[in-house]
């Protein structure tokens, strides 16, 4: 029975026991233990079910291997990395950034001061700088790269604010990375143009970025026209005390292109964002000629700290331009039908021509092809 088996199995084990030690005994008497070929190999037990994988660090728990990974290095010799970093909160940086930050052998940075103020908040002090800006970027961008290359060396690059190479000299340092050869790692994170457009309400999927505008002359003028005649979304950068201007003159230059149509750029709608994620951000939302009176002498608004403005769609211009295509379009068709039918062509062969080059809806060919046939 089964207690029987059960109360004879230490019996069993306790013979198996001693007889084990008198053999050992015996074998120490005459030299040792007799050797021989290696037992082969234990066949695995079969199972229905797959057995658990071991764990790649032997006895380490998940969370032991998380944490020793999070002390491993983050960077690769030679590499060249982009990094993302705050546009005003100190807090809008990611993990990866700050482990890049943290191991990297060399830092470039538009505005090392600023940015050892960054590294400080986050516990990050004692790291080597170097200045890459706009005024030094042609001496800075070759010797990044050389260093990288011959030295191996692992450099991240950082701006004043949000994402390297968007206003600022980053672009130049990941061309020259590209021609050279020399790995460049974009790490995402902050962008003032990309936080101003996720609250503007703007639907479509196109939008231009202009960045800031020149300063002075005739290139700030072709760009001012160039921005109010974009009928998509148009995001642009400006600082305090040149908003006014801007402003201005873009509704100036829509005035002058629309003419002897009525302008529309006053009554475009605009998001000015100014001090995003800062203490005091603010988000005035309204037309042109409405920003203009809201910070005007008169209004409320603050001229005090950057600008992120969002022109959000033309819609009025883009329905003008539309009508203006649809009757060009017209225009043209009348033109080859005219010249197809005074060639002798068959009205379904002049009506398939046209219609694969100008892109018309048949039945609007078709159209304009019966009225011109009748004719004939």
């Amino acid at each position: 029975n089964l207690l029987g088996a059960h109360s004879a199995a230490p019996h069993a084990g306790v013979a198996s026991h001693h007889a084990c030690r008198r053999f050992c005994v015996a074998a120490a008497q005459h030299g040792g233990l007799p050797q021989g070929p290696p037992a082969a190999p234990r066949a695995p037990r079969a199972s229905g079910r797959a057995r658990r994988r071991p764990s790649a660090r032997g006895g380490e728990s998940e969370g032991e291997q998380a944490a020793a990974s999070a002390t491993a290095s983050s960077v690769r010799p030679g590499h060249i990395y982009f990094v993302a970093t705050p546009i005003g909160n100190y807090d809008d940086i990611t993990l990866r950034a700050l482990r890049v930050l943290r191991d990297v052998d060399m830092i470039a940075a538009e505005d090392t001061r600023r940015t050892g103020l960054l590294l400080a908040h986050h516990g990050l002090g004692g790291k080597k700088f170097v200045s890459h800006h706009e005024h030094n970027w042609r001496a800075s961008a070759p010797e990044l790269v050389r260093r990288a290359r011959d030295e191996g060396l692992s450099i991240a690059l950082v701006s004043d604010a949000g994402t390297p190479g968007i206003s600022d000299p980053g672009a130049q340092l990941a061309m020259a990375c590209v021609t050279a050869g020399v790995p460049c790692v974009p790490l995402p994170g902050a962008c003032a143009a990309v936080s101003a457009l996720s609250v503007s309400g703007q639907s479509g999927l196109e939008w231009v970025f202009f960045g800031f505008l020149s300063q002075q002359g005739a290139e700030r003028k072709r760009q001012l026209a160039r921005v109010a005649g974009e009928t998509r979304a148009a995001v642009l950068y400006e600082a305090p005390h040149r908003l006014l201007s801007t402003l201005r003159g873009i509704v100036d230059a829509d005035a002058a292109a629309a003419a002897p149509a009525p302008p529309t750029a006053g009554a475009r709608r605009v998001l000015c964002a100014r001090e995003l994620t800062k203490v005091y951000e603010e988000l005035f939302r309204g037309t042109i000629d409405g920003a203009l009176a809201h910070y005007g002498e008169d209004g409320q608004g603050v001229l005090r700290g950057e600008f992120t403005l969002v022109l959000l769609p033309d819609e009025s211009r883009q329905a003008r331009d539309a009508a203006n295509a649809v009757e060009d379009r017209g225009d043209t068709v009348l033109a080859l039908l005219e010249a197809q039918a005074g060639a002798g062509a068959l009205l379904s062969a002049a009506v398939r021509d046209v219609c694969a080059a100008t892109g018309a809806p048949k039945r609007e060919v078709y159209n304009a092809a019966l009225a011109i046939w009748a004719k004939i």
